[in-house]
């Protein structure tokens, strides 16, 4: 499933709910029949676009030209220069590539076979290939079936976890506060000590800014919780019709006795 995210808004729409993928997919097929010269194909793949392109389904942000300029950043079918992706890319490719609003996220599941419904015709047709020193195998062959993977690893393993640890020891674990030993700790940081002795820092919490995900978990939990409530609120008032309770003031034991005593009185 191939879904459009919004990187400023968050908002996710899956492509199928705008794009008609059957007949596009069609149309892109008949294109490739005709195996006409490579600019009237990209003419074709555009008119086919915007031929199965349903704009009131489409993220709000989203527009048609920006559907153009991703399938165009995809196939390179313009040339245009949208960031180098080979070995050579250095940052100013990925900033240049990441300048685009959106982000196409694929998200894929694959179904793990057994042995006793192993299926070879599914394997041959396995479009993943795995670089191994045996040569290329297939991801199904490869994590399925007779077990590809342990068979490679046991040929060209170098040594057991056990006889490496023999050998070369544990590395040391720093957990749980420990204290790491360093050779040196000079810095050149430019420390200021009204700060580092002051009290802890506050400026995140007062802008509302969780510092860990727990705290995140834990705000976005609160805001649920007050908005359910608020909710229910609602739906007493405008729904069931039910009006708002008085104050009440709950009298203790001592005033109860009091009152009693003064019916009690006035009987007398």
């Amino acid at each position: 499933m191939a879904i459009m995210v919004d990187k400023e808004t968050r908002e996710a729409v899956p492509v199928t709910a705008f794009v008609n993928a059957g007949q596009f997919a069609r149309d892109i097929a008949r294109i490739n029949d005709w195996a006409r010269s490579k600019w009237t194909s990209v003419a074709g793949m555009a008119l086919a676009l915007f031929r199965n392109y349903d704009a009131f389904r489409a993220p709000v942000h989203f527009r048609a030209v920006d559907m153009l300029k991703k399938l165009d950043k995809g196939m390179g079918a313009t040339g245009r220069n949208y960031g180098d992706v080979s070995a050579k890319r250095t940052m100013d490719d990925i900033f240049r590539r990441r300048q685009d609003r959106w982000n196409l996220l694929f998200v894929a599941g694959m179904w793990f076979q057994d042995l006793f419904n192993y299926d070879f015709r599914r394997t041959e047709q396995c479009i993943i290939p795995y670089a191994t020193q045996e040569g290329e195998i297939s991801f199904c062959a490869y994590n399925t079936g007779m077990g590809w993977r342990n068979i490679i690893e046991k040929m060209h393993m170098t040594a057991t976890l056990t006889k490496w640890y023999e050998e070369h020891g544990r590395h040391e674990i720093f957990a749980g506060g420990k204290s790491v030993k360093l050779s040196s700790t000079e810095h050149h940081l430019v420390l200021k000590d009204e700060i580092v002795t002051n009290e802890a820092q506050h400026d995140l919490e007062q802008r509302g800014i969780a510092k860990n995900a727990r705290e995140e978990k834990l705000r976005a939990r609160a805001e649920r919780d007050a908005e359910n409530v608020r909710m229910a609120k609602l739906y007493r008032e405008f729904v069931l019709k039910e009006q708002p309770l008085p104050n009440l003031v709950q009298i203790g034991t001592s005033s109860a006795e009091d009152a009693r005593e003064a019916v009690g009185r006035s009987g007398d």
